[in-house]
């Protein structure tokens, strides 16, 4: 997530506070960022959801109002099975506008197919890593 907001042009802090992860700053514009992640493992049968939780957005948005930030959730999915990484960005205030609301939050589904809907959406920071290399030695 670092990685990418910097290649936009943000400077980027970590924060360690109850609903954010980061901070960012570009040309004056101040965002308050909430960080997930989820890895789907190898051979994995689950289907490929995530839940982000109202009560979660809530937090975000009680940070960002503290700081006069605008509130932006991320998150990471790891498809080990394709050795793909996505990143979806998104304003809080647009999470309902795409994706279903079920009884705890908002669904987001990562098939192929939903995938390819989110990425077209332009309400949605979209970027991908494929075929990515990782080291295989500890650094223990």
């Amino acid at each position: 997530m670092n990685y990418a907001l910097i290649r936009k042009g943000y400077e980027v802090a970590c924060v360690d506070h109850v609903g954010a992860d980061l901070i960012a700053e570009k040309n004056g514009h101040r965002i308050a960022v909430s960080v997930k992640t989820r890895l789907f493992r190898p051979g994995i049968t689950e289907s490929k959801m995530y839940c982000i939780e109202k009560t979660h957005i809530e937090k975000l948005k009680h940070f960002s109002e503290q700081f006069n930030l605008e509130p932006v959730f991320s998150f990471v999915v790891c498809l080990a099975d394709q050795k793909e990484i996505h990143l979806i960005i998104i304003k809080v205030s647009d999470i309902p506008k795409i994706f279903n609301e079920i009884m705890h939050g908002f669904s987001v589904k990562f098939s192929e197919k939903h995938i390819e809907t989110i990425k077209s959406n332009p309400l949605v920071d979209y970027s991908y890593w494929g075929n990515e290399q990782i080291g295989t030695k500890e650094f223990v």
